[in-house]
């Protein structure tokens, strides 16, 4: 199922928040396969995938028109994070997104569920869409297409 997986790819992905597994419909005992990672094994139309949470990994807080978040105000409350982090920078999905989606499709996965930053999209929260949010949203769609994710 990993194909070239290894310890550095494991490393890359490090920034991935979540590791999550999907099952498409289908009866698992009439498929099931010979995956050496499941006793058992898993059905045949089996779909592994991935998943991230948009400001444990996106960064670029303050890039083309992205508003606040609660969580941008939580973290930078003095007292609030001990060892002061915040979602700022992050991963820099936002910037290193295609390089992200490679080693999604790298690792075998075929999924990827992903949250949107909605202060990215209606920086004051309500409103018109900001399209600079939206086009990001777009070309990461794109890009997911493209891989085969």
């Amino acid at each position: 199922m990993f194909g070239k997986f290894s310890r550095r790819h494991f490393a890359k992905l490090a920034g991935f928040s979540a590791l999550g597994m999907a099952a498409a419909p289908g009866d698992a005992a009439a498929q099931s396969s010979t995956d050496p990672h499941a006793p058992g094994g898993f059905p045949k139309d089996f779909v592994w995938g991935t998943a991230t949470s948009s400001y444990q990994i996106e960064g670029a807080v303050n890039e083309d028109g992205r508003g606040r978040s609660i969580w941008d105000t939580f973290a930078h409350t003095p007292g609030k994070i001990e060892d002061k982090t915040t979602g700022d920078v992050a991963n820099d999905h936002y910037h290193r997104y295609k390089e992200d989606i490679g080693l999604i499709r790298e690792l075998g996965a075929k999924a990827y569920r992903f949250s949107i930053a909605w202060p990215r999209v209606f920086p004051e929260g309500t409103g018109k869409p900001n399209p600079k949010g939206l086009d990001f949203y777009d070309r990461l769609i794109d890009e997911l297409l493209k891989q085969g994710i």
